[in-house]
């Protein structure tokens, strides 16, 4: 055997181990991001399962208005879809509804000391600092994906298995403006 074949030979068996280990690397970071989603999934069914009862401590408590239960409950339809869109946008509607419910809820002083009440919206308010975290594991996972499957020599492999960028949980622009012009008058 000639010193050119095993170096042949060397060459091809390191790009074959190479090929394969970049392979499995994209699909334990796809198995993390089905994993990373799941945390946020049981957070927004979570949160979709209060829901119901929040809106009805609301209508037992005052003449709420209708139109922020209406929005309330369509939204939380979205937080259990299949749709990690929809699931995201449903979030974010959920997400700014609530300031105005806090603010009319001060207007009924019966609600405002309702232990049903400030238990509902504290168990939110965990839900949502957990779909905090969980959304920063989930985004990171999907940037490091992202980043790897673009990456030369990597995106060549990624190419191959046809993979497609993820898409991000980001908060929506009207989330981002209504949390960058908070003020404690509306609250």
């Amino acid at each position: 055997m000639s010193w050119g074949l095993i170096i042949t030979l060397v060459v091809l068996l390191v790009l074959v181990f190479w090929w394969i280990g970049t392979m499995n690397g994209f699909r334990r970071l796809q198995v993390a991001i089905q994993e990373a989603w799941s945390g946020i999934d049981v957070q927004l069914k979570r949160k979709a399962n209060i829901i119901p009862n929040l809106v009805d401590t609301l209508k037992m408590q005052m003449d709420f208005e209708s139109n922020v239960l209406t929005e309330l409950t369509a939204a939380r339809s979205g937080l259990i879809s299949g749709s990690h869109a929809e699931a995201m946008a449903a979030n974010d509607k959920i997400s700014s509804l609530l300031p105005s419910i806090r603010a009319t809820a001060e207007n009924y002083p019966a609600l405002g000391t309702n232990a049903s009440f400030l238990k509902l919206m504290e168990d939110i308010r965990d839900c949502e600092d957990k779909i905090t975290y969980a959304r920063n594991r989930y985004n990171m996972t999907v940037a490091k994906y992202n980043m790897d499957i673009v990456m030369i020599p990597a995106s060549i492999v990624a190419g191959f298995m046809h993979l497609t960028k993820e898409e991000m949980f980001e908060i929506s622009a009207q989330s981002r403006e209504d949390a960058d012009n908070i003020r404690i008058s509306k609250l």
